[in-house]
């Protein structure tokens, strides 16, 4: 007879569910962890996600997923209805201010529509957006620059540069009425100061009529997903007909895509190693969730195995037992689920600021994520679990006949034992005992082992956090000052005065210190072969562009001319230098006119392509310009004000030779280097050196120094931060303290997060123990009776549990230390190519120390269960 009845199943399981209430309690709190498991964990992930999103937004200046640049109106309509933009706003840029009180943070003068001003961080919190002619609106430190006390209707006097860095600005002096301001946000790169769209055209008027172009107007965009937002928009571009780049045909509308979005970054990056990695960490956290229901639902099958056998008899097919167990499991879930979710989500979202406040970007940025994704994945996963755990039961229960059911035990098949006159030993029992049932046995090892590998995964990952090798990427010195020109890279402005380093010198006590200085003149030029000159070319265009632009070199034989970076240094800078290859000593020595050449390297520190560079031993020639002027390219006329950037191109009038001897590679540290990178060769020269071959004066660029102590680095910190406190004072710098913190915060942040990834897995094991004993305990009633009636005592009973608690105790451990001598190498392996700052080092420490623990876990469970 074959049950078809739907409906009679469905009842069936229901009322043999409603049978073992206590034993569906256990169930139901072992599904709620498992969904308390997932929920906590995805939201702690999701939600620093967010948090470093929005604080790299506030960096970037907003969140729009991406800008259509320098677009024009008619462009704005056509991309705006594109089915692939889900929203646009639109911004008009017409001047700014980078002096004065605003030369640390400079101010960009623009109107912005709603939309721009909403994902600018730019809408009033009080008053109104600009809708007269004259309105302004501004963020409250701007306005304090100002002096001016934020009030609506406010005056407010405004001197700024119309036009572009890229062109000939003028400056303007106009008065403005405040409608309304916003709280400055201490770590936006600008100030927004937004005006109204009739005055940004009266303004673009004014400016075409003085020479300037049209004022640059961005369009930027919400797409349909953060995911491949460059993807999206180039197909944008695709379908209207435009190019997003200059060498490609059809009207240019450049892109930029909004890097703080982790989605987008990780769609572009995503490689092998990552999505290996990915699918691990997913796999694993499955696996955990799977050992904390599997030994329930093991225990569930084992004691109705009488029950499903006499359902067997009666038709009941072993298709419809394992669907009255998966319904059992179902039934379950509804209520463990949800409790699950909610109290995972209240861990993690308590949870989060503590991990937070242990990063470099604080409590203040911490953002707990609402996303319906963390309850969907954390709900789905759970159900997968479950239902996981759920099956190898179900095939025992369909398997089972109706004779073997009312004889079952939870045993195995085993090899005879032999006969002993000796007696059996307790120890002896215990041990045998965990061989009846050895996948059970072997779980529960594997479920507490795991969670002592993954702690000693992390103490050797955070453990291999090398600050030396963070600090020596990140600063060769104890401090660099300079202005905001020259950490902003803007190499054409001005930099830290004889006179400024003379004061700071007075206040300091450095053990070695010095300057790194550029020529005031024009750019020098070196020679290079054709080959090696479009090798470097083709890394910031096509090879079709970059032979065109050959032809418009200068050449010597077969060498063809390019900007040379020369750098001077004072004699006690060589010092942070790294040779790579050669010998430095001649740069010091009279007569020998030797010149080293800087070579890049990775973020690893490894130099590649050196065949790229001039051989050591080879003569350099460098061609020091004298004397030169520009002409406009379009019509070979000399340039005058109102030539555009673009079109000017210099003419060489008189310079001289100079032939060096190359003597040794060398690797500059960024934070003492020009801070940019060019094509063509770079040089490093001694200071007396370089004045006297370019017969130009130099400038310096930054002072740098060290420190002898930690008293004088504190003292040095106090006295720059109070000297360049002031808006006015222009100086900024750098220091290995801000850096130091930077680095235990990012140690923090993965030692905290991996901390409650061990603990929740290490709770997993805990709990796994107990099922296990309890497991043995449930199924062995008839058989401890039996034990007890031919003269075991409870006490000889209760020490024979302890030794199976402290077998299992000591087999974890002994499988955690083999599985860390295998998957500790590996994983510091990939660690290491994953953080360039990452030093492997083996240690078994953290297996030692939890003997004790696991010792004492083996002893107090097993007497809790008795």
């Amino acid at each position: 007879m074959n049950v078809k009845n739907r409906k009679c199943i469905r009842k069936l399981s229901w009322r043999s569910l409603w049978a073992s209430r206590k034993r569906n309690i256990i169930a139901i709190i072992a599904i709620a962890l498992t969904a308390l498991l997932f929920t906590s964990l995805f939201t702690i992930v999701m939600s620093i996600n967010s948090s470093y999103e929005m604080y790299t937004f506030r960096q970037v200046g907003g969140y729009c997923h991406g800008t259509f640049k320098e677009v024009t109106e008619e462009q704005i309509e056509n991309i705006s209805a594109h089915s692939n933009v889900k929203a646009a706003g639109k911004r008009i840029t017409i001047g700014y201010m980078n002096s004065g009180i605003f030369a640390k943070t400079p101010a960009e003068v623009s109107f912005m529509d709603d939309n721009c001003t909403e994902w600018s961080f730019a809408e009033p919190t009080t008053g109104h957006a600009p809708q007269g002619r004259k309105e302004i609106t501004m963020d409250t430190h701007a306005l304090k620059l100002l002096g001016v006390e934020p009030e609506v209707g406010a005056e407010i006097e405004l001197t700024y540069t119309v036009g572009a860095l890229s062109e000939i600005p003028y400056e303007k002096t106009d008065t403005f009425t405040l409608a309304g301001w916003w709280e400055y946000d201490d770590i936006s790169p600008v100030h927004y100061i937004n005006i109204s769209e009739e005055y940004a055209k009266e303004m673009e008027t004014e400016a075409i009529s003085k020479g300037l172009d049209p004022f640059r107007i961005d369009l930027n965009v919400m797409m349909a997903s953060s995911m491949n937002i460059r993807g999206q928009m180039e197909q944008v571009d695709l379908d209207l007909g435009y190019a997003w780049d200059k060498t490609d045909e059809g009207e240019l509308v450049r892109i930029g895509v909004n890097w703080g979005y982790t989605s987008s970054q990780l769609g572009e990056s995503m490689d092998a190693t990552t999505l290996i990695a990915i699918l691990t960490f997913l796999a694993l956290v499955i696996f955990t969730g799977y050992l904390i229901i599997y030994n329930i639902f093991q225990i569930s099958v084992t004691g109705d195995i009488r029950f499903y056998g006499l359902l067997k008899t009666i038709g009941v097919t072993p298709r419809q037992l394992k669907r009255i167990i998966r319904q059992q499991a179902l039934f379950l879930c509804i209520v463990g689920i949800p409790a699950g979710l909610l109290l995972g989500y209240g861990v993690g979202a308590t949870l989060t600021p503590v991990v937070m406040a242990r990063t470099t970007f604080g409590a203040g940025v911490s953002t707990v994520s609402t996303s319906p994704l963390i309850f969907f994945a954390s709900a789905l996963f759970a159900l997968i679990t479950v239902l996981l755990s759920c099956s190898r039961p179900g095939k025992i229960a369909s398997k089972v006949s109706p004779v073997e059911a009312t004889k079952y035990t939870e045993t195995v098949k085993s090899k005879k034992k032999k006969r002993t006159t000796r007696g059996a030993k307790i120890h002896q029992m215990a041990f045998a005992n965990l061989g009846r049932n050895k996948r059970k046995t072997v779980l529960v090892v594997i479920s507490l082992s795991l969670s002592v590998v993954l702690l000693n995964i992390l103490v050797t990952f955070t453990g291999g956090f090398d600050m030396e090798k963070y600090l020596a990427k990140q600063t060769c010195a104890d401090f660099v000052v300079s202005t905001t020109d020259y950490f902003r890279y803007s190499h054409s402005g001005s930099f830290i005065a004889r006179e400024q380093i003379a004061q700071i010198e007075a206040n300091i006590s450095p053990s070695l210190s010095g300057c790194g200085y550029k020529l005031t003149g024009s750019v020098p030029y070196g020679w290079m072969s054709e080959k090696h000159w479009l090798q470097d070319m083709m890394h910031y265009t096509s090879e079709e562009n970059a032979k065109t632009l050959l032809e418009q070199k200068n050449r010597r034989g077969n060498l063809v001319s390019q900007s040379a970076l020369i750098e001077g240094l004072d004699d006690s800078l060589f010092d942070k230098l790294t040779v790579v290859e050669g010998d430095i000593s001649p740069l010091f020595q009279d007569g020998t006119n030797a010149i080293a050449v800087v070579v890049s390297t990775d973020d690893y520190g490894n130099v590649s392509n050196l065949d790229y560079y001039p051989p050591i031993g080879s003569v350099q020639t460098i061609t020091y310009i004298d004397e030169g002027y520009y002409i406009d390219s379009r019509n070979g006329n000399l340039c005058d004000e109102n030539t555009p950037t673009e079109y000017m191109q210099f003419q060489l009038s008189e310079s001289h030779d100079v032939d060096y001897t190359v003597c040794v590679y060398v690797t500059v540290p960024h934070s003492m280097s020009f801070r940019y990178y060019t094509t063509g060769y770079s040089f490093v020269l001694p200071i007396e050196k370089l004045n006297h071959d370019s017969r130009q004066e130099s400038i310096p660029m930054f002072y740098l120094f060290d420190t002898p102590d930690d008293i004088s680095e504190a003292s040095a910190e106090n006295y720059l931060a109070d000297l360049t406190a002031d808006n006015l004072s222009g100086l900024m710098y750098e220091s290995k303290a801000t850096l130091r913190a930077e680095f235990y915060g990012f140690q923090n942040m993965f030692l905290l997060l991996g901390g409650l990834l061990c603990a929740i897995i290490g709770l997993v094991g805990v709990l796994n123990f107990f099922n296990a004993m309890m497991t043995g305990i449930l199924s062995r009633h008839s058989e401890f009776a039996v034990l007890q009636a031919v003269g075991m005592t409870n006490r000889q009973l209760k020490t024979m549990l302890i030794y199976e608690g402290l077998f299992y105790a000591m087999s974890s451990v002994a499988a955690a230390f083999i599985l860390s001598l295998v998957v500790g190498p590996l994983a510091g392996k990939m660690l290491g190519s994953m953080f360039w700052f990452f030093e492997y080092r083996f240690t078994i420490l953290p297996v030692l120390l939890t003997i004790p623990v696991f010792l004492l876990l083996g002893w107090l469970i097993p007497c809790m269960m008795y």
